[in-house]
């Protein structure tokens, strides 16, 4: 009898760790927030950041529909600030309305002096204005893949996301970030 209950007891423990660590693989999702809207990379919607208020401001087509296997960008602005280019796809086996596609990259851009770009978190951070260091700081223990000033890429992978951080003509002060799942590498443009 007290082999049987230490062997449910170890069972149980099993089980436990398994979940565990299936949750802290999980805990690697992107998390942009956007004036306070949370996007997850792969399940947020083109209709979701409608619903949140923002607009596909220069937009150079009407958005309908997007076909199987397809993608195309979202620009998303709100009160007048832009949120960055979100490129949008559509994974199905048939035609979706454009509303419907999943967002699966977002780029910032901060050195157009024209275009003032608002509050954007990665993971909880603020990168605007950091440097090369602040932002390997930021990082933490993510995996380098690329870091080279020559080139002004600084590149990051976690789990399946890949994190580029630009700093153009040599500044030390981040210009630019984009931030993807992979998807487009399975898809054509629209």
């Amino acid at each position: 009898m007290q082999k049987k209950k230490g062997s449910i007891l170890f069972g149980f423990l099993c089980v436990a760790l398994i979940l565990l660590t299936a949750c802290s693989v999980g805990g690697k999702d992107v998390v942009v927030t956007c004036d306070g809207y949370e996007i997850k990379l792969g399940k947020t919607t083109v209709g979701d950041l409608k619903e949140a208020g923002f607009t596909n401001e220069y937009a150079d087509i009407e958005e309908t529909t997007l076909d199987s296997m397809t993608w195309d960008s979202f620009y998303a602005m709100k009160d007048g600030d832009s949120y960055g280019t979100m490129d949008v796809g559509n994974k199905k086996s048939s035609r979706i309305e454009f509303n419907k596609a999943v967002i699966f990259e977002i780029s910032l851009s901060y050195n157009d002096p024209e275009i003032s770009v608002g509050e954007v978190l990665v993971n909880g951070v603020n990168f605007e204005g950091y440097t090369r260091e602040q932002v390997k700081e930021a990082m933490g223990d993510a995996t380098i893949t690329l870091d080279d000033e020559q080139y002004d890429y600084l590149d990051f992978e976690i789990g399946k996301y890949d994190y580029t951080f630009v700093f153009e003509d040599g500044s030390e002060t981040l210009t630019g970030l984009w931030i993807n799942d992979g998807t487009e590498t399975e898809l054509n443009i629209n």
